[in-house]
């Protein structure tokens, strides 16, 4: 397979690079782009075997659940069926942004959700328009990677598309929280600190 790597800094191809790239996630191929914090990994959530490679290629556990990225605020309610005062305030404060939060469902299960930050991941799942399950671009328990060359290192051939947008804003992972009853947990630490959730809750957050 040959992987394609197209640039996004041209602003006179985004578009088509975009629109290659959502084709590519539509016909069940796994496609890298960058976000706000480090490149992902994605995939339609609806085609088993896409997300299966996801798991191989990354050498991830089976345990370990892709989070589903959405384009706009209000896609999370095609997903959840109940939002907490907690998570009202959660969204209200860091999304768009590097959070990652684990809704519980009315089924019993649960659903992980990002509102990325970054105009290219929004416009990639906004032109595929299917649900994109994502995780970072790297080999599991290796650094992610936080430019396209890094990405092309560890899955040239091995996946069809890789958006180059350069090196992304943070450089470090999002934060993932889950929802439990009124509180929560945080299941992998990143840029947004336990300090800034609480604060969050209490009321005593300030945006700068």
């Amino acid at each position: 397979m040959e992987t394609r790597v197209l640039n996004l800094k041209d602003q006179n191809l985004y578009s088509d690079h975009i629109a290659k790239a959502a084709c590519a996630l539509r016909e069940g191929e796994l496609v890298a782009f960058p976000t706000e914090t480090v490149y992902g990994l994605g995939t339609c959530r609806d085609h088993t075997k896409a997300v299966e490679r996801i798991y191989k290629l990354k050498k991830r556990v089976e345990e370990k659940r892709l989070t589903l990225m959405i384009a706009d605020a209000d896609d999370v309610k095609k997903y959840v069926d109940h939002f907490s005062s907690t998570a009202r305030k959660l969204i209200k404060f860091f999304w768009p942004g590097p959070l990652a939060i684990v809704f519980p469902l009315k089924n019993g299960t649960d659903i992980s959700i990002r509102f990325p930050d970054d105009t290219a991941a929004r416009d990639l799942i906004r032109t595929a328009k299917i649900p994109i399950v994502t995780t970072s671009a790297n080999i599991s328990g290796y650094p992610p990677s936080t430019d396209a060359q890094q990405v092309l290192m560890d899955f040239k051939g091995k996946i069809h598309v890789i958006l180059d947008g350069g090196s992304t804003r943070f450089r470090s992972p999002s934060t993932v929280l889950k929802l439990k009853d009124e509180g929560f947990e945080i299941i992998r630490p990143g840029i947004i600190s336990e300090t800034m959730i609480r604060s969050c809750l209490e009321n005593t957050f300030a945006r700068v």
